[in-house]
């Protein structure tokens, strides 16, 4: 399972990095006024910033993918929902999909600065809001639109799944037989005085 985990964040890694670029150019023909009133030299600053976003791309998967609840084997827990990592179509599980989301969603504090209509906090007055309210009442940004994950993703994920209900089947059997045993040395004592 943990090597899934890392196959997961080599994909999503290779995701962002074709990402951020393909989305910056659907934003500057989606809003080609905003584009076109921008001198060179901004619009330069703007590519840099992208880039900066494609060349940090594995740091950001890692800080957001190394959480370990995120990853039912690095967490094990036998109340955990069976259907935890399932993918019905594009819906895809709904922590790691925050994740990758998250991962996405710092291209729009690059839209909000040039203004694209984009804000990344619950303060700003555009129409598309990229960001997520925490536990911790900050925000983060977030990508809100419809998103395929690569098909690369998709299948470590749906192996991961299934990796994930044999091993969950197995730990509660475990955590079971420890019960047991509990059960009748709690027992033998009581019988032995």
């Amino acid at each position: 399972m943990e090597e899934l985990r890392l196959e997961f964040s080599r994909k999503a890694v290779d995701f962002a990095v074709e990402w951020h670029p393909k989305i910056t150019k659907e934003y500057i023909t989606k809003h080609p006024d905003v584009a076109l009133n921008m001198s060179k030299e901004r619009i330069a600053l703007m590519k840099t910033k992208v880039n900066t976003l494609v060349k940090n791309a594995e740091k950001t998967v890692k800080r957001e993918f190394d959480n370990p609840a995120l990853w039912w084997h690095q967490k094990p827990n036998q109340r955990d929902d069976i259907d935890k990592y399932k993918q019905v179509a594009d819906k895809y599980p709904e922590a790691l999909d925050r994740a990758v989301r998250r991962v996405l969603g710092n291209l729009g504090t690059v839209l909000e600065e040039f203004r694209f209509n984009v804000a990344t906090s619950n303060t700003g007055v555009y129409q598309e809001f990229w960001f997520e309210n925490s536990l911790r009442q900050t925000t983060v940004p977030c990508y809100p639109h419809l998103l395929e994950w690569s098909k690369d993703m998709q299948d470590i994920i749906q192996e991961y799944d299934v990796q994930f209900k044999k091993a969950i089947a197995l730990y509660k059997e475990i955590v079971e037989l420890k019960d047991e045993k509990k059960r009748q040395e709690a027992l033998t004592r009581w019988d032995s005085i």
